[in-house]
């Protein structure tokens, strides 16, 4: 990974992709991926990256009235131009690829309903097959925008809280070093960690890369958490939130099988939802960017910030093929071995005194 640190990181991160609306720059791109360059294809690219740009600019000045409409927008094509430069042509595309249906029971803007149509030539299925995520969505039945906000880390803690649910599927991990080698770590309570072990068991992969789960409790605070240890020859399975820090996502389970949609992709789903909530239902939408008493909209509000900031970076770490992130500060591991569970200072403890008393060679009487 190649980290930039930037005083604008929004501003710097734009900057790099509109070099994608150069005819030089694009022809380089094609041949080196070994298309064929014919200048139709090199317009298109060019004109959706630059149009993607203006909608960004826009929604960033705009309010949630109409945000979403011009973020989804321009997402749609700056996914679009990613899709053609990876192709080296220009892919058909007939409609959205999606339909929203807003339920007769709805407490909460995230309770509308998203079911996929169109597999071959519906835009969300072109933006998924350029990267490289090959599942037919259509036929793991409806969804709601709450299964796609719940996989978005950096809204984690605000989703809980507003949705007063015990977990969503985002497990935060917390690095540290013992006499052992690093680890990774989850905190829980009581309430919580049934749901927490449950999110665990559809990470997928997570049986072939960790060791089985173990617990502990920090010994100035209390506070207990679940031990992660990477098996041998365990790959490392976890994403970065915007912070740095790492995390582990589940899947949903749908029509009896485990789905794990790509974050880039989740944000796109979420931004058509509310973008055709606020074009086409306005009944519903306005009233709750008026006067919404639940919270909800704080969480929206946050979430449109981390999609206008994140997908065009998910977007241009495809294009580059490696991952490439802006930022002004880092998520650093914990150096230090003070939050290590009671019973691991127990074991150094008992070592160090064995290694002394051995040193002086004086029998150890062990209590029975």
């Amino acid at each position: 990974m190649t980290t930039i640190f930037s005083e604008n990181p929004e501003n710097d991160l734009w900057r790099e992709l509109l070099q994608f609306t150069y005819e030089a720059n694009i022809k380089r791109y094609l041949t080196k991926k070994g298309h064929v360059v014919d200048e139709d294809t090199i317009n298109c690219i060019a004109g959706s990256f630059l149009q993607a740009n203006e909608y960004y600019k826009a929604a960033k000045d705009a309010n949630l009235q109409i945000s979403p409409l011009l973020l989804y927008y321009g997402s749609t094509n700056l996914l679009y131009g990613m899709a053609n430069l990876l192709s080296g042509s220009i892919n058909k595309i007939s409609n959205h690829g999606m339909k929203i249906f807003i339920p007769e029971q709805m407490d909460f803007i995230a309770d509308t309903e998203i079911r996929f149509l169109s597999p071959v030539d519906g835009g969300v299925h072109v933006v998924a097959k350029a990267l490289g995520f090959t599942p037919d969505l259509t036929g793991f039945g409806d969804w709601k925008l709450k299964e796609f906000l719940d996989s978005v880390a950096e809204i984690s803690t605000d989703y809980i809280q507003c949705y007063d649910v015990k977990s969503g599927c985002v497990a935060m991990l917390d690095i540290f070093n013992t006499p052992d080698g690093k680890a990774e770590k989850i905190y829980y309570s009581e309430s919580n960690r049934d749901d927490l072990i449950a999110l665990l068991n559809n990470v997928e992969g997570f049986e072939k890369s960790y060791l089985r789960i173990t617990t502990a409790k920090e010994f100035e605070t209390g506070r207990e958490y679940f031990v992660l240890r990477h098996k041998l020859t365990g790959a490392d399975i976890s994403e970065q939130a915007y912070s740095g820090q790492p995390y582990l996502r589940a899947g949903h389970i749908k029509n009896s099988r485990l789905i794990t949609i790509p974050t880039i992709l989740n944000m796109y789903i979420s931004l058509f939802t509310l973008a055709s909530l606020c074009r086409y239902y306005p009944e519903r939408w306005s009233p709750f960017v008026l006067k919404d008493s639940t919270g909800e909209k704080l969480l929206i509000e946050k979430f449109m910030y981390y999609a206008r900031r994140l997908i065009p970076n998910y977007a241009l770490n495809k294009l580059l093929e490696s991952t490439v992130q802006y930022s002004s500060s880092r998520y650093t591991a914990t150096d230090t071995i003070k939050l290590v569970g009671e019973h691991q200072v127990q074991e150094m403890v008992d070592r160090k005194v064995k290694s002394e008393l051995e040193k002086q060679r004086i029998p150890i009487k062990r209590n029975r």
